[in-house]
Protein backbone atom coordinates (compact mmCIF):
# COMPACT_ATOMS: atom_id res chain seq x y z
CA UNK A 1 0.00 0.00 0.00
CA UNK A 2 1.29 3.48 -0.97
CA UNK A 3 1.48 6.50 1.70
CA UNK A 4 -1.75 8.13 0.34
CA UNK A 5 -3.39 4.69 1.28
CA UNK A 6 -1.96 4.59 4.94
CA UNK A 7 -2.59 8.19 5.33
CA UNK A 8 -6.49 7.22 3.81
CA UNK A 9 -7.17 4.34 6.42
CA UNK A 10 -5.71 6.68 9.38
CA UNK A 11 -7.73 9.55 8.74
CA UNK A 12 -10.79 6.91 8.32
CA UNK A 13 -10.12 4.94 11.74
CA UNK A 14 -9.22 8.61 13.39
CA UNK A 15 -12.66 9.19 12.03
CA UNK A 16 -14.42 6.11 13.33
CA UNK A 17 -13.18 6.68 16.51
CA UNK A 18 -14.92 10.41 17.40
CA UNK A 19 -17.94 9.20 19.28
CA UNK A 20 -16.07 6.99 21.78
CA UNK A 21 -13.42 9.53 22.63
CA UNK A 22 -15.12 12.27 22.83
CA UNK A 23 -17.73 9.95 25.30
CA UNK A 24 -15.25 10.06 27.54
CA UNK A 25 -14.44 13.46 27.82
CA UNK A 26 -18.48 13.70 27.98
CA UNK A 27 -18.53 16.85 25.69
CA UNK A 28 -21.53 16.31 23.41
CA UNK A 29 -20.27 19.75 21.92
CA UNK A 30 -16.97 18.05 20.56
CA UNK A 31 -19.32 15.10 18.77
CA UNK A 32 -21.85 18.19 17.38
CA UNK A 33 -18.64 19.85 16.20
CA UNK A 34 -17.03 16.43 14.60
CA UNK A 35 -20.41 16.41 12.91
CA UNK A 36 -20.26 19.29 11.21
CA UNK A 37 -16.69 18.07 10.33
CA UNK A 38 -17.90 15.68 8.27
CA UNK A 39 -20.81 17.34 6.69
CA UNK A 40 -18.93 19.79 5.21
CA UNK A 41 -16.16 17.24 4.11
CA UNK A 42 -19.19 16.07 2.09
CA UNK A 43 -19.45 19.39 0.33
CA UNK A 44 -15.69 19.60 -0.14
CA UNK A 45 -15.74 16.27 -1.99
CA UNK A 46 -18.67 18.30 -4.08
CA UNK A 47 -16.19 21.01 -4.80
CA UNK A 48 -13.18 18.96 -5.53
CA UNK A 49 -15.10 16.83 -7.99
CA UNK A 50 -16.32 20.15 -10.23
CA UNK A 51 -12.57 21.70 -9.44
CA UNK A 52 -10.29 18.90 -9.83
CA UNK A 53 -12.20 16.89 -12.57
CA UNK A 54 -14.37 19.46 -14.09
CA UNK A 55 -11.53 22.29 -13.90
CA UNK A 56 -14.15 25.01 -13.29
CA UNK A 57 -13.93 27.53 -10.05
CA UNK A 58 -17.24 27.85 -8.80
CA UNK A 59 -18.72 29.70 -6.05
CA UNK A 60 -22.21 28.66 -6.07
CA UNK A 61 -21.69 24.97 -3.66
CA UNK A 62 -22.76 27.23 -0.27
CA UNK A 63 -26.12 27.73 -2.71
CA UNK A 64 -26.28 23.99 -3.18
CA UNK A 65 -25.94 22.96 0.80
CA UNK A 66 -28.28 26.06 1.96
CA UNK A 67 -30.69 24.82 -0.65
CA UNK A 68 -30.88 21.48 0.44
CA UNK A 69 -30.92 22.49 4.15
CA UNK A 70 -33.86 24.76 3.91
CA UNK A 71 -35.45 22.15 1.74
CA UNK A 72 -35.59 19.73 4.32
CA UNK A 73 -36.01 22.63 7.47
CA UNK A 74 -38.93 23.99 5.72
CA UNK A 75 -40.75 21.14 5.79
CA UNK A 76 -39.93 20.44 9.57
CA UNK A 77 -40.83 24.19 10.95
CA UNK A 78 -44.18 22.77 9.31
CA UNK A 79 -43.86 19.68 11.66
CA UNK A 80 -43.32 17.31 8.79
CA UNK A 81 -40.44 14.72 10.12
CA UNK A 82 -40.30 12.37 7.34
CA UNK A 83 -36.77 11.77 6.65
CA UNK A 84 -37.44 9.54 3.87
CA UNK A 85 -39.33 12.77 2.65
CA UNK A 86 -36.59 14.89 3.18
CA UNK A 87 -34.21 13.46 1.36
CA UNK A 88 -36.53 13.38 -1.74
CA UNK A 89 -37.57 17.22 -1.27
CA UNK A 90 -34.09 18.21 -1.00
CA UNK A 91 -32.74 16.42 -3.63
CA UNK A 92 -35.51 17.43 -5.92
CA UNK A 93 -35.36 21.18 -5.12
CA UNK A 94 -31.40 21.37 -5.14
CA UNK A 95 -31.67 19.37 -8.69
CA UNK A 96 -34.30 22.21 -10.19
CA UNK A 97 -31.84 24.79 -8.90
CA UNK A 98 -28.61 23.37 -10.56
CA UNK A 99 -30.94 22.67 -13.84
CA UNK A 100 -32.27 25.99 -14.23
CA UNK A 101 -28.51 27.60 -13.16
CA UNK A 102 -26.27 24.84 -14.73
CA UNK A 103 -27.98 26.28 -18.25
CA UNK A 104 -26.56 29.58 -17.62
CA UNK A 105 -23.68 28.92 -15.88
CA UNK A 106 -22.55 26.22 -18.66
CA UNK A 107 -22.71 29.11 -21.02
CA UNK A 108 -19.77 31.09 -19.50
CA UNK A 109 -16.09 30.14 -19.43
CA UNK A 110 -13.05 31.30 -17.00
CA UNK A 111 -13.73 34.37 -14.74
CA UNK A 112 -17.38 34.97 -16.23
CA UNK A 113 -18.20 31.30 -15.05
CA UNK A 114 -16.62 32.60 -11.20
CA UNK A 115 -19.04 35.32 -11.32
CA UNK A 116 -22.14 34.31 -12.60
CA UNK A 117 -21.91 30.70 -9.95
CA UNK A 118 -21.43 33.35 -7.27
CA UNK A 119 -24.32 35.75 -8.23
CA UNK A 120 -26.68 32.96 -8.28
CA UNK A 121 -24.97 31.76 -4.95
CA UNK A 122 -25.36 35.62 -3.65
CA UNK A 123 -29.04 35.39 -4.63
CA UNK A 124 -30.06 32.19 -2.53
CA UNK A 125 -28.53 34.47 0.39
CA UNK A 126 -30.15 36.99 0.40
CA UNK A 127 -33.33 35.06 -0.80
CA UNK A 128 -33.50 32.98 2.46
CA UNK A 129 -32.25 35.80 4.54
CA UNK A 130 -35.02 38.19 3.83
CA UNK A 131 -37.73 35.15 4.32
CA UNK A 132 -38.51 36.65 8.27
CA UNK A 133 -40.61 33.40 8.88
CA UNK A 134 -38.06 30.95 8.75
CA UNK A 135 -35.17 32.65 10.67
CA UNK A 136 -34.08 35.26 8.76
CA UNK A 137 -30.56 36.81 9.29
CA UNK A 138 -30.79 34.41 12.72
CA UNK A 139 -31.22 31.35 10.35
CA UNK A 140 -33.76 28.52 10.67
CA UNK A 141 -33.51 26.59 14.01
CA UNK A 142 -35.06 22.84 14.03
CA UNK A 143 -35.92 21.15 17.37
CA UNK A 144 -36.63 17.94 16.20
CA UNK A 145 -34.20 15.80 13.72
CA UNK A 146 -35.75 13.85 10.42
CA UNK A 147 -37.17 10.37 11.58
CA UNK A 148 -36.61 7.67 9.81
CA UNK A 149 -39.04 5.37 11.70
CA UNK A 150 -37.18 2.86 14.52
CA UNK A 151 -34.50 2.18 11.48
CA UNK A 152 -31.79 4.82 12.20
CA UNK A 153 -32.53 7.61 15.40
CA UNK A 154 -31.01 10.65 14.49
CA UNK A 155 -31.70 12.16 17.90
CA UNK A 156 -28.59 10.11 19.38
CA UNK A 157 -25.95 12.53 18.54
CA UNK A 158 -23.70 9.38 17.82
CA UNK A 159 -26.06 7.77 15.77
CA UNK A 160 -26.36 11.07 13.11
CA UNK A 161 -22.66 11.03 13.69
CA UNK A 162 -21.66 7.86 12.08
CA UNK A 163 -24.63 8.35 9.37
CA UNK A 164 -22.88 11.42 8.80
CA UNK A 165 -19.81 9.32 8.44
CA UNK A 166 -20.91 6.34 6.26
CA UNK A 167 -22.48 8.94 3.99
CA UNK A 168 -18.85 10.54 3.49
CA UNK A 169 -17.13 7.37 3.03
CA UNK A 170 -20.15 6.58 0.38
CA UNK A 171 -19.40 9.79 -1.41
CA UNK A 172 -15.63 9.34 -1.41
CA UNK A 173 -16.13 5.74 -2.71
CA UNK A 174 -18.77 6.85 -5.48
CA UNK A 175 -16.27 10.23 -6.63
Amino acid sequence: MTLRGWVTCAVIVVLALVPPIVSLADNAFILDLATRFVILAIAAVSLNLILGYGRMISFGHAAYLGIGAYAVGIPAYYEIYNGYLHILIAMSVSAVFALVTGVVCLRTRGVNFIMITMAFAQMVFFAFVSIEEYGGDDGLVIEIRSEFGSLINLENATVLYYVCFVSLLAVLYLV
